[in-house]
């Protein structure tokens, strides 16, 4: 068995008490049945709570104003007080952590929504890698799984990452090219062209295997940046919501775009990037930084196609939510006049993967938009 994950996985630590948004607030906790079953089996006074604590008909525990029923003033849980760490159910134990898994192959991260979490992979100015570890475990199989197509996805990925770790191209000439070439998989895994694919792959898309026109790929719909972002944050509104703040947040986004009209918006961009020169981290910092989480996506989403096919929608998704993020953090600095720094790119980070990445909901109706999106004229 292999196992992979970044390498500032180990590194975290949860910070209980003095966590500034608790994951044990603003969403439900589903159990598993065998930790259901185990608090049912609770006696005393204990027991009492714990029955009127858990929603058993849902399998979740009960919130009261937003908060785990477990949750005490202190911010810390009574349940792991009471009966220690192996008294959690798998969600309260795994969360921050993720795992996506593969024949053979369980690939680990940390997730954004956890502000740790963002802070670890957000704060510190240096080059992602990772620890790769092969153990004697007993191999298993899947069936169906179509092995060739998932090395080719992990040889992609590493041409991804190799993209957008250039030095010698601006975040957003990165973001083209790997949309560029994440297309050019796509159009030849559609035509069943494994060797085309594995040819492109291998040069980094530098040949050119009848790719048709880049911006099917890139820019579909021919959208200026303003209209592309008015019809994204449609898309938006349109998903299922977590928390409540967050429909409140996108108001605030649409209000702002459509008072500003796309060229004050234009000039708002500009003004932003020349801010993060004159007083906040720089550009070349918080485009490293935007790097960053575009690499997050790409590492935690994209070997992912191995089971719907759609390799290019998941570096869609990548560079739409790093994109997004930015986009509220400029919003929140126009309208409200907060610092545009790191800080605040770890806390939009949290909020925008509090909504999209913990909703299978949210991300199987993005994956549905940028499949729809390059192949609607095809």
């Amino acid at each position: 068995m292999r196992y992979i994950r970044p390498d500032y996985y180990d590194t975290f630590r949860c910070l209980a008490d003095r966590c500034p948004s608790s994951c044990c607030e603003g969403w439900q906790i589903v159990i598993d049945e065998a930790s259901l079953e185990k608090y049912r089996g609770y006696q005393g006074d204990f027991g009492r709570r714990m029955a009127r604590s858990v929603s058993w008909e849902d399998g979740t525990f009960r919130q009261y104003e937003g908060r785990c029923a477990m949750l005490n003033r202190e911010g810390l849980c009574d349940l792991y007080i009471e009966k220690g760490e192996e008294a959690l159910c798998e969600t309260c134990t795994r969360y921050p952590r993720h795992v996506e898994e593969f024949e053979n192959v369980r690939e680990y991260s940390l997730s954004l929504s956890c502000p740790e979490a963002a802070r670890i992979m957000l704060e510190e100015d240096r080059e992602l890698s990772f620890v790769t570890e092969d153990t004697p475990e007993e191999e298993t199989f899947e069936e169906g799984f179509d092995f060739l197509l998932y090395t080719n996805l992990v040889d992609a990925r590493e041409a991804l990452y190799a993209l957008l770790q250039r030095r010698d191209l601006p975040f957003e000439e990165k973001e083209r090219a790997c949309l560029a070439f994440a297309g050019g998989v796509q159009l030849l895994l559609e035509e069943g062209d494994y060797p085309g694919m594995e040819e492109w792959i291998q040069t980094g898309g530098k040949q050119e295997p009848g790719l048709p026109e880049e911006e099917r790929w890139v820019n579909p719909a021919r959208l200026s940046c303003y209209d592309r972002l008015l019809e994204e944050l449609r898309v938006l509104e349109g998903l299922e919501r977590l928390e409540p703040a967050w429909e409140a947040l996108l108001r605030e986004e649409e209000a702002f775009l459509r008072q500003a009209g796309e060229e004050k918006y234009e000039k708002i961009r500009a003004s932003f990037r020349e801010s993060l020169e004159s007083s906040g981290p720089g550009r070349e910092a918080w485009d490293r930084r935007l790097e960053k989480l575009a690499l997050f996506f790409v590492y935690t989403y994209f070997c992912g196609a191995v089971y719907d096919d759609a390799v290019h929608a998941k570096v869609c998704l990548a560079f739409f939510s790093t994109r997004w993020i930015q986009e509220l953090v400029m919003m929140e600095w126009y309208v409200q006049g907060t610092t545009a720094d790191i800080e605040a790119l770890i806390r939009m980070s949290r909020r925008y993967a509090r909504e999209i990445e913990h909703s299978d909901e949210n991300l199987n109706a993005l994956d549905d938009y940028f499949w729809d999106r390059t192949h609607e004229k095809s």
